[in-house]
């Protein structure tokens, strides 16, 4: 009988033990499906590369500097798992941020460098540990297919601004066959260092400046705008965010909150955008650049 009984309750630990491995690989699979959870999320303070940047004919971002007084609040995410993918879409006659003019749509096409920001940069200390991979893709409208366009190699970041060279430079004219209007191209970013975790990529950050008691206005000329919405083309809308596991797991990408962010659908603060600048030149003229650098520059110096 003891012999039978202790075999019941072996096989009632073991179903018990199975049940509980299944609950865990459950909740693992949710909180990887959406990375905010297991994400950690430091605010930083960091001044815009002024003076160093690479002269081209203009430039695309969508991320808000906002001088408090003169360096700005950014959000840091790290805790990666390989494989994980952050993604961004830009319309190429999109209004910019930080003071860059509208790009003509029918004449800049072609992509010269990739600038982020990495507030960790182990990968150089580390190589190999947390390094990361560029892809450039154009899309019909934001949906499927995605034309493969460009892949950067392995890269390892360091610490602050990074500009990754497009060498040779890019075409996107592939995409106007999709939006001659607006060309808009795709640029993802994949953790595929062995160990993740980081870099710590930058996010923008509005919660920050509004503690503090910042004025709420990019560097440029467009107003900072808070909360972003997520979807449903509405403006200020959010551009970048999580795609996910595997390429376009997730599209659109799920949106980053904003660390201080209490509510649940994001109407505090809103979604952050990733700190992407891309660089890019033009075949014919482009368009009037509404406020100057040097403007800028003699402000926030």
């Amino acid at each position: 009988m003891r012999i039978v009984a202790s075999s019941d309750r072996t096989r009632k630990e073991g179903v018990m033990t199975r049940s509980l491995l299944v609950v865990l690989l459950v909740l693992l699979l949710a909180a990887s499906a959406f990375p905010k959870g297991n994400l950690e999320q430091r605010p930083f303070q960091m001044k815009e590369d002024f003076g160093s940047e690479p002269l081209y004919d203009g430039a695309l971002q969508y991320y808000y500097y906002i001088p408090c007084p003169t360096y700005s609040w950014f959000r840091a995410f790290s805790g990666w798992v390989p494989g994980d993918i952050v993604g961004a879409r830009f319309g190429i006659g999109d209004a910019s941020t930080g003071g860059w003019p509208e790009l003509d749509p029918g004449n800049c096409h072609t992509l010269e460098a990739l600038r982020m920001l990495d507030f960790a940069g182990y990968g150089t200390v580390y190589p190999g540990l947390f390094t990361v991979e560029f892809d450039i893709y154009c899309s019909e409208a934001s949906q499927s297919p995605f034309i493969p366009l460009w892949n950067s190699g392995p890269i390892e970041t360091h610490h602050g601004w990074n500009y990754i060279q497009v060498d040779p430079p890019l075409s996107v004219c592939p995409c106007c066959e999709y939006d001659f209007v607006s060309p808009c191209i795709i640029v993802t970013m994949t953790m595929v260092g062995s160990a993740g975790g980081y870099p710590a990529v930058g996010f923008d950050n509005i919660s920050t400046p509004v503690d503090l008691g910042c004025e709420m206005h990019d560097i440029g000329c467009l107003p900072a705008v808070y909360p972003r919405n997520d979807c449903c083309g509405t403006e200020p809308a959010v551009h970048s965010g999580y795609v996910g596991l595997s390429p376009f797991e997730y599209w659109p990408p799920l949106g980053f909150w904003d660390g201080a962010d209490t509510t649940s659908d994001a109407s505090q603060f809103g979604h952050i955008e990733w700190v992407l600048t891309l660089y890019m030149t033009c075949s014919g003229p482009s368009g009037v650049e509404p406020c100057t650098w040097g403007r800028i520059k003699s402000i926030y110096r």
